[in-house]
């Protein structure tokens, strides 16, 4: 495991545009590091579980839940926390529920 991969890991899970430019590092990367594509799967559907759980926040804020919108943010912080801090550690660390899912259906980052 290089510092490289643990690199373009961490980066992609910090906003869209990090994760733009971990993929780009990682297409450019030889070898090809399984770690950081792993990651990248990972932070995308975060990024877009993120964007998913910011619309339900609203919905639930308008019609007087903001307290359960505020508790679907939480536990998007917690599992974004969890998938960073594997990529830090440089571990391939699932993340819990979602994660397999991610791995499976998002083969088309390569």
């Amino acid at each position: 495991m290089n510092d490289q991969s643990r690199l373009i890991s961490t980066v992609s899970y910090i906003t869209i545009v990090g994760w733009a430019i971990a993929l780009i590092i990682r297409q450019n990367e030889e070898p090809k590091s399984e770690l950081a594509l792993f990651h990248l799967r990972q932070s995308f559907g975060m990024l877009i579980l993120f964007f998913v759980a910011s619309f339900v926040k609203i919905l639930l804020a308008s019609i007087a839940l903001g307290w359960l919108g505020n508790a679907v943010g939480v536990v998007v912080l917690v599992l974004w926390l969890i998938g960073i801090i594997g990529a830090i550690q440089g571990r391939f660390t699932i993340i819990p529920i979602i994660g397999n899912w991610f791995q499976e259906n998002f083969r088309f980052i390569v």
